[in-house]
């Protein structure tokens, strides 16, 4: 009887371990993926798409880190400043604290979310093309540039000098002359010696052809090429489908249509020429600014005291600068102020500034910064957005208990 309760019990907490694994199981394959981690007026982003995410930003990051530190490399760059120079520093941050690049995803797949029901609202779409742009851009790709190329022809070589020759050659001289000793018919005792004229060394240059240059179709081929190898390397390391990737760059293209629909900037825009001194707090701001009405010297006082140490080595000279560079209130305040005057203290995410204007005018701005303009016009509508009360956004903490230390980050030739 005995033997026989043993037998039963010991089938029972067989069965119950079983039972636990199975419910760990359950729980790990189909319940924990599917959890919320935030909410965005209705819709739901899970776990398991939160993972995804940050395996794909790991990946990315990874392979941003190395191009930088590459770049850095062949900058001359100490290798110990790297880890200080930005964005480095941040990237670097991200890879090592899960929490921070788990905080920072949360936020822009909220962000995400807003962009396509804003987009759904104003019937804005994205085409294959659009995404294609954004592959492009990401792998520096420039299909315009590809119209009228010709191949290079065959460069035959010559022994004038081309822009290909090594700015240096190595001349090739001609033998080495040795005087000769001609014996006359009658032997003497002293030997007649014949020294030829000398003969200055010749150069001869080896022209170095240009690399062929690919003709528009051999490029689009090679690009094809390259974005196939990326994706390939992304998605291993990510563990995600290609179209999760290519989704990815969807993502990056709505947003930008998005981003050109709902902001209104010019290429022409107003340019302040303008100084600063940047503070930590508003009481050293007012010390700051009591010096300067008391006649300090403002470059003193900027190389002495401001936290921004690139224009306080200049005595706190921005120099020219497009308004649309700066954040707000700071690009209020160079606006609306009056030249000569001190203006501030101002607050900004940086600190505490006292400024003053030396002159405004209009001037054109760069492709590329009318786009970083319009970045930063649209990021400040999404979070008045964001901050709406019309929005119900809802994140779970659940997201920190789910952030993937993987893909692992691994520095190339390290």
């Amino acid at each position: 009887m005995t033997q026989r309760y043993v037998l039963i019990g010991t089938s029972v907490a067989v069965g119950l371990i079983v039972l636990i694994l199975v419910a760990a199981v359950v729980l790990e394959l189909f319940v924990n993926p599917n959890r919320v981690v935030a909410s965005v007026n209705g819709d739901n982003i899970s776990v398991s798409q939160f993972q995804e995410q940050v395996r794909i930003e790991r990946a990315l990051l990874n392979l941003r880190i190395n191009n930088f530190i590459t770049n850095l490399n062949a900058m001359g760059i100490d290798p110990n400043q790297f880890a200080g120079q930005e964005p480095l520093r941040t990237w670097l941050a991200q890879v090592q604290i899960p929490d921070q690049l788990g905080n920072s995803v949360v936020t822009a797949m909220v962000e995400d979310a807003l962009v396509r029901q804003q987009a759904a609202a104003l019937g804005i779409s994205v085409s294959a093309e659009d995404v294609d742009k954004q592959w492009e851009q990401f792998l520096g790709f420039d299909p315009n540039a590809l119209a009228g190329i010709e191949p290079t022809a065959t460069v035959e070589p010559t022994i004038t000098p081309t822009p290909f020759v090594s700015p240096t050659p190595s001349p090739v001289p001609t033998a080495t002359l040795v005087p000769t000793i001609e014996a006359t018919e009658e032997a003497t005792s002293e030997a007649t010696v014949e020294v030829t004229e000398p003969v200055e060394p010749t150069a001869t240059y080896t022209p170095v052809p240009p690399p062929p240059t690919l003709t528009a179709d051999e490029q689009m081929t090679e690009f094809a090429s390259t974005k196939d190898a990326f994706m390939a390397s992304i998605t291993a390391s990510a563990r995600v489908p290609r179209d999760r990737l290519n989704q990815y760059f969807e993502m990056q293209a709505l947003r930008t249509a998005l981003r050109d629909a709902v902001t209104d900037l010019s290429a022409e825009v107003p340019h302040v020429n303008a100084r600063h001194i940047l503070v930590a707090t508003e009481e050293e701001a007012q010390d700051i600014l009591a010096a300067l009405q008391a006649g300090d010297s403002f470059a003193g006082l900027a190389q002495a005291s401001s936290t921004d140490t690139g224009s306080g080595a200049t005595g706190g000279e921005l120099g020219w600068t497009p308004v649309t560079d700066f954040v707000n209130p700071f690009a209020d305040a160079v606006t609306d102020g009056d030249l000569g005057a001190l203006i501030g203290p101002i607050q900004t995410e940086f600190g505490w500034h006292i400024i003053q204007v030396h002159d405004r005018e209009i001037r054109t701005i760069t492709a590329n910064q009318l786009d970083t303009a319009k970045e930063r016009q649209f990021q400040t509508w999404l979070d008045d957005l964001r901050a709406s009360t019309d929005q119900k956004i809802e994140i779970d903490s659940v997201w920190a208990d789910n952030v993937p230390a993987e893909p692992a980050f691994v520095l190339n030739g390290g």
